[in-house]
């Protein structure tokens, strides 16, 4: 029995896993000549205030070659995928490119998703949004509303299958 793909159940190819490896390592190579450990993907990174989650150690890993080990480790899938860490970087050296990489390839892999992470993509493929458009209390215990904060309405996709074609072929571009 082969390895099946959670998001479309298609069957992993070797040829598209060989490509991730070699992506990676290009990413590794980039990351070897321009990352000098700065941290300021550190410290711009929403998963590291949340979850502890450290880009600048997740390139200093791939720079040492522990591909594996990122792999096979459970902190590539707390990345939130602002790309904070891409735009802060002064040598444009993207973790986040390196973390959708390493996610690729612990899929090809045959590694199990998270539950989680599985919730939060089908949630992003059928609405378009991570999560439901939700109320917030403030400090003095008052409830608002996005409209309440002055926020614009949250435009849903009227055609979902056209929606979800989008998001993979933008998905597609990042590998």
């Amino acid at each position: 029995m082969g390895i099946t793909d959670l998001t479309s159940m298609a069957e992993v190819e070797t040829e598209a896993r060989r490509e991730l490896n070699e992506r990676l390592l290009r990413l590794r190579e980039e990351a070897s000549y321009y990352c000098y450990q700065c941290a300021k993907c550190t410290a711009g990174c929403e998963a590291h205030k949340l979850l502890e989650l450290e880009p600048h150690r997740i390139v200093a890993l791939l720079k040492r070659g522990l591909v594996q080990e990122m792999v096979n480790s459970d902190i590539i899938w707390t990345c939130l995928s602002c790309f904070k860490c891409k735009e802060r970087c002064p040598q444009k050296v993207a973790p986040v490119n390196i973390l959708f990489a390493l996610k690729n390839l612990a899929v090809a892999s045959g590694k199990e998703v998270p539950g989680d992470y599985t919730a939060m993509l089908t949630s992003a493929m059928g609405m378009g949004l991570i999560q439901d458009v939700q109320t917030v209390t403030t400090r003095g215990g008052e409830t608002r509303t996005r409209e309440g904060l002055c926020l614009p309405p949250i435009s849903v996709p009227t055609d979902p299958a056209k929606f979800q074609m989008t998001v993979m072929t933008v998905a597609m571009e990042k590998v």
